[in-house]
């Protein structure tokens, strides 16, 4: 049981985690730049604050982790690639009640992936779990049927995929400190997304507030996600991660005025109260007493 101050600073730094992370939705609907605009230069953010952030955490390890993996540090990198291009194109095209909702999967996923992939196999009570959760995934895609938004809903799951597939690979290699593998994941963004995008024709105001968006939401956010690992059991900061799905589109509601469908909230509850109780399941696991 981590010490009275020491609990309270990774309770702090994993409530700053999705707080941070629940903005993208206001930045992104508020400017006018394209979508490829939007990978480009809030992917430019990261790159430009995350080495600061990285050298004065961890150093040269960092990095040393990063060659040690080797070909598998690539995977992760392609594989976090693809979430930050699929999130920002997921944005532009649904909701961000549906974008938020279906990406909060990527746990679900990552323990199907865990029990094909490291032979982590789950007991009847975590399939009942992930069937209850892909009923509520069902219900929040097949209220974007015929609405004009499937194409974002599906993007959003690519992301719960390709983000499952590289927390996947960091699992196999969670000896190693992989955080440095943002940079170049987000600098494969950019190359990406550059045939598509006009980032000099956006405004500098729009460009301030990408870049302020990649700093804040990546560079911010990931390293508290990191640190209050540090601090807290994983569980229960993955559990304290599900106020990002549950804050995001309030904001987007308060300030932009999109309210979420009823079967987004109808389905959302059942994904998030579904990952709720694995995430609760994992913590009692770990303390020996059930094995989801």
């Amino acid at each position: 049981m981590p010490a009275p101050s020491t609990r309270l600073l990774g309770l702090l730094l994993a409530l700053a985690a999705p707080l941070s992370w629940s903005v993208g939705g206001v930045i992104i609907r508020s400017v006018e730049a394209g979508p490829w605009d939007i990978v480009f230069w809030r992917a430019a953010g990261h790159v430009l604050c995350f080495p600061i952030v990285l050298w004065w955490l961890w150093g040269r390890s960092a990095l040393s982790d990063l060659r040690a993996v080797g070909r598998p540090a690539l995977a992760v990198a392609f594989f976090m690639s693809c979430t930050l291009v699929f999130h920002v194109l997921a944005m532009t095209r649904t909701t961000v009640a549906n974008v938020l909702i279906l990406q909060s999967m990527s746990p679900l996923l990552v323990a199907i992936l865990a029990w094909i992939l490291l032979d982590e196999r789950l007991r009847a009570s975590g399939w009942l779990i992930l069937a209850v959760a892909f009923a509520g995934l069902a219900l929040v895609i097949g209220g974007s049927l015929g609405g004009g938004d499937i194409s974002g809903d599906l993007f959003a799951l690519a992301v719960a995929v390709f983000s499952a597939a590289h927390v996947t690979l960091i699992r196999r290699h969670r000896a190693r400190n992989l955080a440095a593998v943002t940079l170049p994941a987000a600098i494969l963004a950019i190359a990406v997304s550059l045939p598509f995008a006009q980032p000099l024709v956006v405004s500098l105001s729009d460009i301030g507030l990408l870049i302020l968006l990649g700093g804040v939401q990546m560079s911010f956010g990931l390293t508290c996600f990191i640190l209050a690992l540090r601090y807290l059991p994983a569980a229960e900061v993955t559990l304290i991660a599900l106020l990002e799905p549950i804050i995001g589109p309030v904001w987007v509601w308060l300030l932009i005025g999109e309210q979420p469908a009823l079967t987004t909230i109808i389905g959302g509850a059942i994904v998030l109260g579904a990952l709720a109780a694995y995430v609760l399941l994992a913590a009692r696991r770990d303390r020996g007493t059930v094995t989801p």
